[in-house]
Formats: structure tokens, C-alpha cells, sequence
């Protein structure tokens, strides 16, 4: 997959479908001011292919007969003729199943999720299995409908997170225990995915550098899951981090680790402050042979971006919450201007989620 630039607009839950999964023409318009804004890469916020791992308001990708509309998503972004790539990205939410959603969670085990004091229910072995099957399913969905590529989250805490850490996953069986098991799940889908599709599709994973809990993943060992998921076959990490149970805990109570939390949700206000996972993204860029690294995380100005790129830290930058509130900035920046976006970092964006509009910038 070749892009016209190295901006990518990273994944963002837009809750602009309906209820059955469908994308509405909100979704359609949405999309379209993001091609229409000049970025390379559209990932589209979460899609599910599996019904018991869906965020409300989401597309669904789990069952053939999807193909009818979410081939329309590609159709509205490559329509736009700007030459805009789009990847769907696949997943589960696993135990941070919104506590507005009534239904049990699911995990590979059962350890309280603290953020919305639900427990979930440890996954079975043929469950495990089915899903991997579905995901790869999905992934086929995804290249007849049109996508240009699909990428797997497996970053924040959602169910494929779940399992690569050990903080969650105190599996006995083949998808727990050492790091090469817990990457088992991510290794099966796109085994199965390719033996679907072959080998000429893009198929990109979002991943944590670090979890930010004393038991949960390091860097070093996000190294070794990069260096399988390149082996396996995954185009492109996008270098993310933390889980919705990191943002629970007060720093004064973590003292050991409050230094290493990255001020990433709202304090972004001088350049020094932006690019918080950019030491992870060079650690991989160094570690990996094959495999391009997307960088997200808190950028905002152009020249840094730019200086990230060139001195070989990631070979692309995403962007999210400059995009909802200025999808035109990457035309902007590659027509020479040097603005800084205005985005704020305030996250007000997401109570937008609970209007019928969905996601948009809170303050416009």
C-alpha cells in the first residue's frame, strides 16, 4: 500500500452507525471531511466481528451480509478522489464493556476491571477459537468491500490488549502464560486471515508500548510481541499505551510509577508536551526490521512531525483530536503553513459520543 503523505488519522470511536451496525450518513459525511482534509490514512474507529464485543453505535463486520454497506465506506472516501487510503480497524471490547451496556463482559480472565467495577467472565478455550475466527473473517470482509488495509487494536485494555498483558491474562492454557502464548490470539487471526486472503493485503496492529501497571506490559516486552507480530506477518505498529484502569489510579498513590505516566489526555499545551510515545516509537524503529511504526499521541505541530520523521523515530505520525476539530490541517500543513492546531486537549470530545450526532469537537 503506498500513501501520497505519512500522516495517518488514527482510529477514533465515532458513534455515528445505527443500531444494527450500519454506517448512516452521518458516518458518510464524517469520513468524507477527513478525505476531503488531505491526511494519507484514514483507520476508522472500532468495528466489531464479533456482536458480544461491540461499542454502541458501531459497524458491524460479523457476518458476510456486512458486505452491502460497509463497502460503501471505501466507495465514500476513494469517491472523494484525493487519493486517500482507508484501513478499518477490528475488535472486542473485552472487559471494558461500557457499564451503560447491559451484558457480562469477557476477558481471557476474570480480574475486576476497576474503571467501571464490573467482573468479567473468563473466555473459553472454543471461544477463544471462534473469535479468532471472526476477526479473520472480518479481515476477508474487509478486502472484498474494498478497504485499502484492516488493523487489529490491540491496544487501550479492549479484549486482544487483555490478552497480550500479563496484568490480565493468568491463562494456564495455550493462550496464557509466557509471552509467546499470550500473543497466540494475535498470531492465529492473521495465520487464519492470510490463508483467507493471502498474503497481499495490509493488515496493521495497534499495540501498547507499556501499560502502566506495575504488573502489566513493559517495553521490553512489547519489543518482543512487535518482533512477533512482524514475524507473523502484521505490516505496521502503531505505538499507543495505558488501559482505562491506568487512568483510575491517582499518581500520589502510584509514586513508583506517577514520573512514567504520560500527561497524554489533556496537558498538550507547549510542543515539549506533545509526542509522549515518541521514545517508545524510536525503541521500535531501532527493533524492527520490516515492519513500519506509526507514531500517535499528543502531536500537534507540524515541524515536529516533521523532525520525527526525518530523524528515522517512526515512519508515520497519526493524529486524532486535532482531526475532529480541524480535519482540513494536513492540507493546510502541506501547503506550506506552520499553524500549530488548535486543539486544546480538552477529551470534551468524548461526551459528544452520547449525542444522536456522535463524535464531533465540543467546543465548535
Amino acid at each position: 500500500m503506498s500513501l501520497k503523505n505519512r500522516l495517518v488519522r488514527s482510529a477514533t470511536y465515532e458513534a455515528k452507525a445505527d443500531p444494527d451496525g450500519k454506517p448512516t450518513q452521518l458516518y458518510f459525511d464524517f469520513y468524507k471531511r477527513l478525505a476531503n482534509g488531505g491526511v494519507g490514512l484514514i483507520i476508522t474507529g472500532l468495528t466489531y466481528p464479533e456482536e458480544d464485543g461491540k461499542l454502541p453505535r458501531t459497524i458491524a463486520v460479523d457476518r458476510a451480509d456486512c458486505l452491502e454497506t460497509i463497502k460503501q465506506i471505501p466507495e465514500t472516501i476513494h469517491g472523494v478522489g484525493n487519493d486517500c487510503k482507508v484501513a478499518l480497524q477490528i475488535g472486542h471490547t473485552g472487559r471494558q464493556l461500557p457499564a451503560t451496556v447491559d451484558r457480562q463482559p469477557v476477558a481471557p480472565s476474570p480480574i475486576l476491571e476497576p474503571f467501571t467495577e464490573r467482573m468479567p467472565r473468563e473466555m473459553k478455550s472454543h471461544e477463544i477459537e471462534a473469535f479468532i475466527e471472526k476477526s479473520a473473517a472480518a479481515i476477508g470482509y474487509a478486502k472484498r468491500a474494498g478497504f485499502d488495509a484492516v488493523q487489529v487494536h490491540a491496544a487501550h485494555g479492549w479484549l486482544l490488549s487483555s490478552f497480550l498483558s500479563p496484568h490480565t491474562n493468568h491463562r494456564k492454557d495455550q493462550f496464557g502464560g509466557k509471552t509467546e502464548n499470550r500473543a497466540r490470539i494475535m498470531t492465529e487471526i492473521i495465520r487464519q486471515a492470510k490463508d483467507l486472503i493471502g498474503m497481499d493485503f495490509p493488515v496493521l496492529v495497534k499495540m501498547n508500548a507499556c501499560d502502566f501497571l506495575e504488573s502489566g506490559i513493559e517495553l521490553a516486552e512489547a519489543l518482543e510481541l512487535g518482533e512477533i507480530f512482524e514475524e507473523s506477518g502484521y505490516a505496521a505498529l502503531e505505538i499507543s499505551s495505558g488501559m482505562w484502569e491506568t487512568i483510575t489510579r491517582d499518581p500520589e498513590d502510584i509514586g513508583w510509577r506517577a514520573e512514567r505516566i504520560p500527561e497524554a489526555r489533556k496537558r498538550i499545551g507547549t510542543v515539549a508536551d506533545e509526542a509522549y510515545h515518541r521514545r517508545f516509537a524510536r525503541a521500535f524503529r531501532q527493533k524492527m526490521q520490516r515492519a513500519k511504526i506509526i507514531l500517535v499521541g499528543g502531536m500537534k505541530t507540524p515541524s515536529l512531525m516533521d523532525e520525527i520523521v526525518c530523524c528515522g523515530d517512526a515512519d508515520l505520525v497519526a493524529l486524532s483530536r486535532p482531526l475532529i476539530r480541524e480535519p482540513d490541517l494536513p492540507n493546510r500543513w502541506l501547503n506550506g503553513g506552520s499553524e500549530r492546531a488548535s486543539c486544546i486537549s480538552c477529551n470534551q470530545c468524548l461526551e459528544t459520543l452520547r449525542e444522536e450526532e456522535g463524535l464531533r469537537c465540543y467546543l465548535l
